[in-house]
C-alpha cells in the first residue's frame, strides 16, 4: 500500500509522452504561427491592392472622360477662332445642342447675366474658368429635380467661354463598359461637396444624394487610401478612394463587401489553422497510442509480478512480447529467471527422490553435524561439516549475515532460511540457500536442526542481472539516473554528520557536433570511450553515473575537500581533452566541470544538484574545458584569509627572531 500510495503522486508514461510530443511539435506551431500571419497579411495586402488599382484605374478613366469633353471643346474654340463668328447653332436663349451629352453655350461677359438667369452654377463655372483661364469643372447641383454639372473653357484670346451642361449619368458609361470586370464591386464618384456624380449600381436612385461617411473620408486627409465605411443601402464595405486631378475635390471609391473582403484572407489562414490542428491532434494521438504499446507488456510484467509476490501461480507466457528491446529484454530476463526457479525446484524434486540432495544435520547435544551430497556440491571434503570448518567457507562479507541467522533461529527455534555465497571448486563463489527445521523428540525437546542446502547461483545472477540494468546506464554500463540519487542522498546524509564529500557535474564540449556529423554508432563509442576514462580518474569509492546524453556526474567521497574535488576535475579536464581514436578517426573534444562540495545542515539534494548546475554554467562562462566551484568565491576567500595568516605568522617568526640576536 505504500508503494502504491507513492505512486499515486508521480505522472504516468502518458503524460509524460504527450509533454514530449507538445515539446517537438513547438517549432513547428511558432513556424506554423509565423506562416499563418505571414500568409494573412500577404492575403489581406493583395486584396487592398485589388482595390486600389481598381479605383486608380477607374480614376485615370474618368479624368480621361472628361479630359476627352474639353478635348472636344477646345475644337469647337478653334472652329470658332477661325470662323471669328460663332458657328454653333444657338437659341433665342444662347443654347445649343451638339454631341456631348449636354447643352453647349458660348458666354461672354455681356451675355453672362443670360447665364445667370438660366443656370446660376455654369455661370459661376463659366466666371472662375474665365478668371482662371483654365478648363474647370463644377460640383453637382440638382436642377428640376436633376443633378447637372458644369464644364467651362475659357476662349484663348477673348473675353469668352464654353459652358457645357450636362447631367452627371453620362460618366457612368465609363463604369458599365468596365461591367464584367466590376463583378462584385461597387464604384462610385463624388463631387467636392459629397454628393455622388456617378455610381455603378442604382445610378437612377442615387445620383446627387450625399454620399454615407463623407466626412471620415474628408478626416483621412490624403489623395488616396482605404478605410471601412457603409453604403447608401446601409451595407459594410471596405472603400478604396482616389481623388480626381484637375477637379474641386472629386473622389472615385471603389468597394467591396467586408465580409468578401475579410474571406480574401481569413479563409486562407483558417484553412492553415485548422491543418496545424489536425497535425497536433495527430501527433497527440500517436503519442497515446505510443504510450499504450509501452504500456501494455509493462502492466502485464506488473501484474505478473504482483501474481508471484501474492503466491498466486503465474507463467511469463501471459505477458506479450514487446516491440521496445529495453522492455523485451526485462521480460526475457524474468522469463528467465523464472525457468532458472522452476528448474530449480524440479531438480529439487529429482535429487529428493533419488537421494542425492544435499541434506544436513547438526545435534545440540554434541554439535556433531552431517551433509549428504556435500562433496558433489562443492567438491570440498565432507568431513569438514562434523565440525563447524565448512563455515571457513563463508564469503566474508555474508558470515556476519549467516551467524546471526542461525542464533536467531537457535534461540526462538523458528525455521531457519539464509542466503549466502559459498567457495567451492576453482576457488568460485557459489550462491546457496539453506534452509532448516528444529526436530523434537517424543518429549518435546529439540535435539537436532535438519534441512537442505541448495544451488540457487542461477537465480541470483539473474536477479543481481536485472539489479544490474535497473541501475546502470545500458549503453556506458556506467551507474544511471536511479542510481545517482541513491548514492547522492546517501552522500548528502552522511555529509550533514560531518563526512567530506563532493558533486562534480561535467558536460562534453561538441559532442552534439561529433554526433550529428558522424553518426550515432561513432557518438556511442566516444560515450563509452568517456566512460572508460573516467573510470581511471575516479577511485573505488566513487560513484561515477551518466544523467543524460552527454552529461555525466561523480560523487567524490572519503577525501579531503576542496583539494580532491579540485585535482580530480583539473584531471578530468585534462583527459577527456585527448584525442580519440574511433573507426580510423581522431576525435577531440572537451568538457566544463561544476562542483559543490557536501556538508552543512541541508541533505536535500535538489539544493546540491541546483548548486552543482550553477558552477557548470559558470565553468562554461570562461570558456570550455574549465572547473569552477560553486563555493568559488567563499574558497577564494579563505584562501586569502589563510595567506594572510601565514604572512602574519611569518613576521612574528621574524621579529622574535630579530630579538633573540
Amino acid at each position: 500500500m505504500v508503494t502504491e500510495a507513492k505512486l499515486g503522486v508521480q505522472r504516468g508514461l502518458n503524460s509524460y509522452l504527450l509533454a514530449l510530443a507538445l515539446v517537438c511539435l513547438l517549432p513547428v506551431i511558432a513556424v506554423s504561427a509565423f506562416a499563418v500571419w505571414h500568409t494573412g497579411y500577404a492575403y489581406m495586402d493583395t486584396a487592398t491592392t485589388r482595390l486600389n488599382d481598381t479605383a486608380s484605374t477607374l480614376a485615370n478613366a474618368i479624368e480621361g472622360e472628361l479630359q476627352g469633353r474639353f478635348s472636344t471643346m477646345e475644337v469647337l474654340a478653334s472652329s470658332f477662332g477661325q470662323s471669328h463668328g460663332n458657328p454653333i447653332p444657338l437659341s433665342e436663349t444662347g443654347f445649343g445642342k451638339i454631341g456631348l451629352d449636354g447643352e453647349i453655350a458660348l458666354v461672354d461677359t455681356q451675355s453672362m447675366h443670360l447665364l445667370r438667369s438660366r443656370t446660376p452654377v455654369a455661370a459661376g463655372t463659366a466666371l472662375t474658368a474665365l478668371q482662371n483661364q483654365s478648363p474647370l469643372v463644377s460640383n453637382i447641383v440638382i436642377r428640376d429635380n436633376r443633378p447637372i454639372l458644369s464644364l467651362a473653357l475659357p476662349i484663348p484670346g477673348r473675353e469668352a467661354a464654353f459652358v457645357l451642361t450636362t447631367s452627371p449619368s453620362s460618366l457612368v458609361q465609363t463604369l458599365l463598359r468596365g461591367k464584367r470586370s466590376l463583378s462584385g464591386i461597387l464604384v462610385a464618384v463624388t463631387d467636392g461637396n459629397g454628393r455622388i456624380v456617378a455610381r455603378s449600381r442604382d445610378p437612377e436612385r442615387f445620383v446627387g444624394q450625399m454620399a454615407p461617411d463623407w466626412s471620415k473620408l474628408q478626416a483621412l486627409g490624403t489623395t488616396s487610401g482605404l478605410f471601412e465605411a457603409r453604403t447608401v443601402e446601409g451595407l459594410p464595405v471596405m472603400l478604396s478612394y482616389q481623388k480626381l486631378q484637375g477637379t474641386p475635390g472629386w473622389v472615385v471609391v471603389v468597394g467591396e463587401p467586408t465580409s468578401v473582403f475579410n474571406a480574401r484572407w481569413r479563409d486562407p489562414i483558417m484553412g492553415l489553422l485548422v491543418g496545424a490542428t489536425v497535425a497536433i491532434g495527430l501527433a497527440l494521438s500517436l503519442a497515446l497510442w505510443l504510450g499504450r504499446r509501452i504500456l501494455h507488456p509493462v502492466k502485464a510484467l506488473v501484474a505478473h509480478s504482483n501474481a508471484i509476490a501474492d503466491g498466486k501461480r503465474s507463467d511469463t507466457a501471459s505477458v506479450p512480447p514487446s516491440s521496445i528491446r529495453e522492455f523485451e529484454m526485462l521480460r526475457q530476463s524474468f522469463e528467465k529467471a523464472e525457468k532458472a526457479l522452476r528448474n530449480e525446484k524440479r531438480r529439487y524434486r529429482v535429487i529428493a527422490e533419488a537421494g542425492a540432495i544435499v541434506l544436513w544435520r547438526r545435534s545440540l547435544a554434541d554439535g556433531v553435524g552431517s551433509a549428504t551430497g556435500w562433496e558433489q556440491l562443492t567438491g570440498r571434503p565432507a568431513g569438514e561439516v562434523a565440525g563447524y570448518d565448512w563455515a571457513e567457507g563463508i564469503h566474508p562479507e555474508d558470515r556476519a549475515l549467516t551467524t546471526a541467522a542461525w542464533r536467531r533461529a537457535l534461540a526462538d527455534n523458528t525455521p531457519l532460511d539464509v542466503e549466502f555465497r559459498l567457495k567451492v571448486r576453482g576457488d568460485y563463489w557459489l550462491w546457496v540457500r539453506s534452509q532448516g527445521t528444529p526436530m523434537a523428540d517424543d518429549d518435546g525437546n529439540i535435539v537436532e536442526w535438519v534441512g537442505v542446502l541448495e544451488d540457487i547461483d542461477a537465480r541470483k545472477n539473474d536477479q543481481a542481472r536485472i539489479a544490474h540494468m535497473a541501475h546502470h546506464d545500458a549503453l556506458t554500463g556506467l551507474g544511471n539516473r536511479t542510481m545517482f540519487r541513491q548514492r547522492l542522498e546517501l552522500a548528502a546524509s552522511e555529509a550533514a554528520h560531518g563526512a567530506q564529500g563532493a558533486l562534480l557535474c561535467l558536460d562534453l564540449d561538441r559532442f552534439k557536433q561529433v554526433n550529428d556529423t558522424l553518426g550515432h554508432p561513432v557518438g556511442d563509442a566516444l560515450l563509452c570511450e568517456v566512460a572508460a576514462r573516467l573510470r581511471s580518474c575516479a577511485s573505488g569509492t566513487d560513484c561515477i553515473a551518466r544523467v543524460g546524453g552527454d552529461e555525466f556526474s561523480i560523487i567524490q567521497t572519503n577525501a579531503d575537500q576542496p583539494e580532491a574535488a579540485a585535482s580530480l576535475g583539473s584531471r578530468l579536464v585534462e583527459i577527456l581533452c585527448e584525442p580519440y581514436h574511433i573507426d580510423g578517426r581522431s576525435i577531440i573534444i572537451g568538457a566544463s566541470v561544476g562542483i559543490t562540495l557536501l556538508g552543512g545542515e541541508s541533505q536535500d539534494i535538489r539544493t546540491y544538484l541546483k548548486r552543482a548546475d550553477q558552477a557548470l554554467y559558470k565553468a562554461k562562462e570562461l570558456g570550455r574545458g574549465r572547473i569552477a566551484f560553486y563555493e568559488q568565491d567563499v574558497l577564494l576567500a579563505d584562501m586569502a584569509r589563510l595567506v594572510e595568516r601565514n604572512k602574519e605568522a611569518d613576521g612574528s617568526a621574524l621579529g622574535a627572531a630579530r630579538m633573540s640576536r
